[in-house]
């Protein structure tokens, strides 16, 4: 699953009391000729990674007074934010469709910034539900998540981001005009101030303040009857060595990631529990995932960012 929330990817979504039936809603075209159905057979939804984007028409509509549109380039801080679109998703059980809003985020600056920012969605009738990001975003890196909220009512209208001022965020409150129906505007190949990561290969040992890292193997094992429908296993196995004085605790919460080409993110635990590493000590282990199959180009991360240590890539494909 999607891996920002993070690290990892942490999901808030709360449900607000009904507006006043006073309240006078404006007409908008209806939005529901584009909902994506679900594998209901499946153990995760049918998510929006899997959504054919030419199928989505482009933002042509003009955006509500003092807010953004999908595709504008937003800048608050050392940050970009650009909303490259939406969909929504009719998930079983639920009374009103699911929206994800396709976002992008792009370090401009020169030093790690951790977000921990609240997101809003109101709907045509100004009632909110909610997603919290909680991710690093390394200098010049990319990160692209679907953000997640669960409506009461079918319209989404506006996406609101209110920045967590403690990480130099001058913008408090950042506010988007969705739009009147799903949309989805042209990715950038890049965006300013992005760079390309050092990245190192299966076999190579990278170093990470006093540890090191190599990734000594890639398997793909067959799906089974616990893989959801169009996802793809890939395991991953691993050495960690403590190479200082000091112990060193690896939380699987943090240090297994892949990455795709896009910037999407895919977390999972490792097979172990939280581990101390003492000085001179190794570990051996596997970080186990499940992925679209549409990803391509994935990485393994390492983020030693709770270390003070920073993030380490490896290719997983020559």
């Amino acid at each position: 699953m999607n891996r920002y929330s993070i690290t990892p990817a942490i999901l808030l979504l709360l449900l607000s009391s009904l507006a006043c039936s006073t309240v006078s809603v404006p007409q908008i075209p209806n939005p529901m000729s584009t909902v994506i159905a679900v594998n209901e057979e499946a153990q995760k939804p049918y998510g929006p990674e899997f959504i054919d984007r030419s199928t989505l028409s482009a933002p042509n509509y003009t955006p509500a007074e003092n807010t953004f549109k999908v595709g504008d380039e937003v800048r608050s801080g050392d940050l970009t934010w650009m909303v490259l679109g939406w969909v929504l998703v009719n998930e079983p059980f639920m009374t009103a469709p699911t929206l994800y809003v396709d976002m992008l985020i792009v370090n401009r600056g020169n030093a790690t910034i951790y977000t921990g920012d609240k997101y809003t969605s109101k709907d045509s009738h100004g009632q909110d539900t909610y997603d919290v990001l909680y991710t690093t975003v390394a200098p010049g890196e990319r990160v692209r998540v679907w953000l997640t909220f669960m409506l009461v009512q079918e319209q989404p209208n506006l996406l609101i981001l209110e920045a967590d001022p403690n990480y130099n965020l001058p913008a408090q409150r950042l506010t988007w005009d969705l739009g009147p129906v799903p949309c989805s505007a042209e990715v950038p190949t890049t965006l300013e101030g992005e760079r390309a990561p050092t990245v190192y290969g299966i076999g190579e040992t990278a170093t990470l303040g006093n540890l090191s890292i190599q990734v000594t193997n890639v398997t793909y094992p067959p799906a089974d009857g616990q893989t959801p429908t169009r996802y793809k296993k890939v395991h991953i196995d691993l050495v960690f060595q403590n190479l200082g004085s000091q112990d060193i605790e690896i939380d699987p919460a943090y240090a297994a990631y892949l990455k795709d080409t896009q910037g999407f993110g895919y977390s999972t635990d490792f097979a172990m529990q939280y581990n101390t590493l003492f000085p001179g000590g190794q570990l051996v282990t596997t970080a186990k995932f499940e992925v679209p199959e549409t990803a391509q180009g994935l990485m393994y991360e390492f983020d030693g960012t709770y270390l003070g240590f920073g993030k380490i890539y490896f290719a997983l494909e020559p």
